[in-house]
């Protein structure tokens, strides 16, 4: 801890401490820690044509400093640095890879995350030094201890103090306290950002009874630094609207060489043909820059490949065969920007959830200042206006509303938020009424902001298929320059007729040579179906694990919290005896029950206010004693209550007062995985018995459903007793030999390796590879919280993300709504996927093989075969696009989120 010590100011009291102390924490929760000084910055460089350019960019950037990672989004021409901004700014980077001519653009700056902390402004997680006085007073800390007996109740007292400022405050709102008894103060080193020293004084006299004033309160000469909102233009990437000039004179002067083909050879326009060569002359150099920076890292790319094909036209002097090269070649480029538009826009709208602004609330003056959604430290109060995006995952702290959470689980049904509800950052609230909000986690560690950076991550992140393509492009390609160097120059001995038709059909074999269909076919149905799949809400790590998603066989379901509710509800609550009427036992159960923080207990609580009984206020409650394993004791108004399980009452020797229909309907109970308990009321005896279970989710039964009707095995694991396991088993369509029951965590994994072994052959088989001897795909889908391992371990492990962060972290797939029907839809996705990656890859490869048939039987020109090698890389391109819910379908969705608003209004 860093303490920075302010000009001094001294204080009339006689406080230990004669400056206001500054203590800065380093905040243990928050991801980069305030002293880290890496960004993370976004580079689009449109000169990016294929994943051969990989290994040159990291060449590129690699041997500079304060770099420390790079991952490359090749279809969308997205490059992702981290790196250290003191030592290397992003406009550096941008320089070094425009030196190499990539056409590098900043995007977005990393030295946004780290901003330079000012020396005379506070940080707003800036700790400071309060001292309260404590006041005189007989049921308070006794100041003059002259006997023992005070020493005990001071004791009492410190114990009560100091137990409830370790509970109610966390690390981001207290640093450290301590209480000088003898000279009647405390001391407390807070930040009065988001714990004002009035809240503390406050608390302990309502909660503890201890009575103070504010002797010091250490913000009074703060200078907090709120830093200055500024609205930043964002920039909507639309493909450059029309190509380069010099691409459209190129063109121009090809298409007016075209016309000396009309009257034949020898006819009048013959002389056209000689225009060709301006076309050729505004085209190439810019081609055969890029060809000389291939091979001075001796790379043979594309650009080698056309660059030969139009200069060996030229020198055959088949003019306007070296233009079509040029120009076809140079608006590729163009038209594949355009085409894959729609994938890169689909990932900035996702980037844009990112919240910008948050009102916070100045705890000294309660005026709202505007700051940048990064600067909210944990445990601020925002406010939240209509219209509004909530900056931070925190807690409603007053005022209803509903929000819109579309952004994070792609349903855009508004969600009612009230008193102690969790939002999180980036929803946005659609309601009619602001409300306040106190941050949980600061805006990096957001549920919007890590979906964000996985988003990102998962695009780079390339899969088996696509190396191997890669890998067949890397043998395939010299293989045939070389083979067509040889037919341009060993038949010249033999002759200049012979020379002239080899030289041709070799220039025809260099333009086909060039894989780029091939080689795009892959990453371009990735970015399409991981862009897609993450507005509905799901998030998938990268494409390998789409295309895994499409051939899975098998799924194994943890039960609790996926295909149940994961939270108890109150399901059957029978009263017995005449002593007393429902009403009122309800009101004693849920006076008995309202302390206990047992999940169990705060499920019969509701339970009992679902029914309309609010808890009384004119009965009083004393010596609330829990019975380890039984249940609870407690003292309403003279009358001693039990509420507990069997075994509590079998001791007291009351299970016999209760009717054998109750007995057995209880029993029955408990078979069907119910949690069976019972409340007995002074002499009267038992009175009633409840029992609370875990709800099965509406929607597991049909999707089971689904899933059998696609092919797939279902398997539900749980630590249930076997009868609980069944009953709720047969709820949704399993039967016995679909369960496995009564397992600990550890069973888990090993029954999820076991089904992975039967499953066959090595995992790194992919789409392409033998279909016959297709590995059977395991998928796990758990709540990501106890069954992280086996997630870990499955071919796909499916996490559902109802706001677990580790969940996020450490399955492939997060169902960000936990709703199970988005299950079924990124299987399907995964399908089309993997067909789609087929039918492209099948595509490029006949479409190659008829070029190449036609070229080595002489009976094609050069412009047929770059125009089919332009063609079949847009098809392919275009193919993949296909995944994107189309224009239509996105239209819709938007009005569906802005009329949900109104809706739930009318609803409300």
């Amino acid at each position: 801890v860093s303490i920075h010590h302010h000009h001094h100011h001294h204080h009339s009291t006689d406080s230990d401490i004669d400056q206001p102390l500054l203590l800065l924490a380093n905040n243990k929760t928050s991801a980069p820690a305030p002293t880290s000084t890496i960004g993370r910055s976004r580079i689009y460089a449109n000169k990016i044509c294929c994943s051969s350019e990989v290994p040159m960019i990291h060449r590129a950037l690699n041997p500079l400093p304060g770099i420390h990672k790079i991952s490359i989004n090749v279809p969308n021409k997205t490059i992702y640095i981290d790196h250290d901004v003191l030592i290397i700014t992003a406009q550096d980077i941008c320089g070094t890879l425009n030196r190499d001519r990539f056409g590098a653009a900043l995007q977005y700056d990393g030295a946004e995350d780290v901003r330079g902390q000012d020396d005379r402004k506070t940080p707003l997680t800036a700790f400071v030094q309060s001292t309260l006085d404590i006041c005189e007073d007989e049921h308070n800390f006794l100041l003059f201890l002259d006997n023992d007996d005070n020493q005990n109740k001071n004791d009492k007292n410190m114990e009560k103090l100091t137990a409830h400022m370790n509970n109610a405050y966390g690390d981001a709102h207290i640093e450290s306290f301590r209480v000088d008894v003898q000279n009647g103060k405390i001391h407390v080193v807070h930040n009065p950002l988001v714990l004002p020293i009035a809240t503390v004084h406050q608390n302990l006299e309502e909660k503890v009874g201890v009575k103070s004033v504010v002797a010091v309160d250490g913000s009074d000469n703060l200078n907090w630094e709120f830093e200055e909102f500024e609205q930043e233009e964002t920039v909507e990437q639309t493909s450059a609207p029309l190509p380069r000039f010099t691409v459209l004179l190129s063109g121009l002067f090809w298409l007016i060489s075209m016309l000396s083909f009309i009257g034949g050879d020898g006819g009048d326009l013959e002389y056209l043909k000689y225009v060709a060569i301006l076309s050729v002359v505004f085209g190439l150099p810019h081609v055969g820059l890029k060809a000389i920076r291939s091979l001075m890292r001796y790379r043979f790319d594309v650009n080698v490949l056309m660059f030969f094909a139009a200069v060996g036209a030229v020198a055959l002097q088949e003019f306007t065969e070296a233009a079509a090269v040029t120009f076809l070649f140079s608006i590729s480029e163009w038209l594949e920007v355009r085409a894959t538009t729609r994938a890169r826009n689909a990932l900035s709208e996702i980037v844009n959830l990112r919240p910008d602004k948050a009102n916070l609330l100045h705890p000294k003056t309660n005026q709202i200042v505007v700051i940048p959604a990064k600067s909210v430290p944990v445990g601020a109060l925002v406010s939240v206006k209509t219209g509004d995006k909530i900056p931070c995952d925190g807690v409603v702290v007053s005022g209803q509303s509903t929000v819109n959470e579309s952004s994070l689980t792609g349903e855009s049904r508004p969600v009612k938020k009230g008193l102690k509800d969790p939002v999180f950052g980036g929803t946005v609230n659609s309601g009619m009424s602001e409300i306040l909000v106190r941050t949980t986690s600061n805006a990096d560690n957001s549920a919007v902001a890590r979906l964000i950076r996985l988003v990102e991550e998962a695009q780079t992140n390339r899969s088996e298929t696509e190396k191997m393509v890669d890998e067949f492009a890397k043998i395939y390609t010299p293989i045939v320059l070389v083979s067509a160097l040889a037919m341009c120059s060993i038949p010249w001995a033999f002759g200049s007729e012979i020379g002239r038709r080899w030289t041709d059909t070799g220039l025809v074999l260099m333009v086909v040579a060039c894989p780029c269909a091939l080689i795009i076919s892959t990453p371009v149905v990735y970015v399409a179906g991981l862009a897609a799949t993450a507005q509905k809400g799901v998030l998938i790590k990268g494409g390998a694990f789409l295309e895994s998603l499409g051939r899975v066989k098998k799924i194994a379901f943890d039960k609790t919290g996926t295909l149940t509710q994961g939270d108890f509800a109150l399901i059957h609550l029978e009263c017995f005896g005449s002593t007393h009427s429902r009403e009122e036992i309800l009101e004693y159960l849920a006076l008995a029950e309202q302390r206990a923080s047992h999940p169990l207990a705060q499920a019969i609580v509701a339970g009992i206010e679902n029914e309309g009984v609010s808890i009384p206020e004119n009965k009083f409650l004393n010596n609330h004693t829990a019975l380890a394993g039984e249940g609870i004791v407690v003292e309403v108004d003279d009358a001693t209550v039990h509420v507990g399980n069997e075994r509590l009452f079998r001791r007291l020797g009351l299970l016999d007062t209760m009717p054998v229909d109750i007995k057995n309907k209880a029993d029955m109970w408990a078979s069907l995985g119910g949690t069976v308990g019972f409340m007995s009321i002074g002499g009267s005896g038992i009175v009633c018995a409840y029992s609370v279970a875990d709800a099965v989710r509406s929607e597991a039964g049909e999707v089971i459903r689904k899933l059998k009707s696609m092919g797939i095995e279902a398997t539900m694991l749980t630590g249930d007793n076997a009868d609980a396991a069944l009953a709720i088993g047969s709820q949704i369509g399993l039967g016995v030999d679909d369960i496995c029951s009564q397992l600990f965590p550890e069973d888990k994994l090993s029954l999820v390796k076991g089904m992975i072994e039967v499953g066959g052959t090595s995992p790194n088989s992919t789409a392409l590879c033998n279909p016959c001897k297709n590995k059977e795909l395991v998928m796990m889908v758990g709540d990501g919280v106890n069954d992280a391992a086996a997630l870990a371990i499955a071919d796909v492990g499916v996490a559902m993300g109802s706001g677990a962060a580790l969940a996020m972290e450490t399955s492939d797939v997060t169902l960000l709504d936990s709703h199970l029907e988005k299950l079924v839809l990124c299987i399907k996705m995964g399908k089309r996927v993997v067909r789609k990656i087929q039918e492209n890859i099948l595509f490029s490869c006949v479409v190659k093989a008829i070029v190449v048939g036609f070229t080595l039987s002489g009976e094609t020109h050069l412009w047929a075969a770059i125009a089919s090698d332009v063609g079949s890389m847009l098809l392919v391109t275009l193919n993949g696009m296909t995944l994107l819910p189309g224009r239509k379908r996105a239209l819709e969705l938007k009005q569906k989120a802005s009329f949900g608003g109104e809706e739930a209004q009318e609803i409300a």
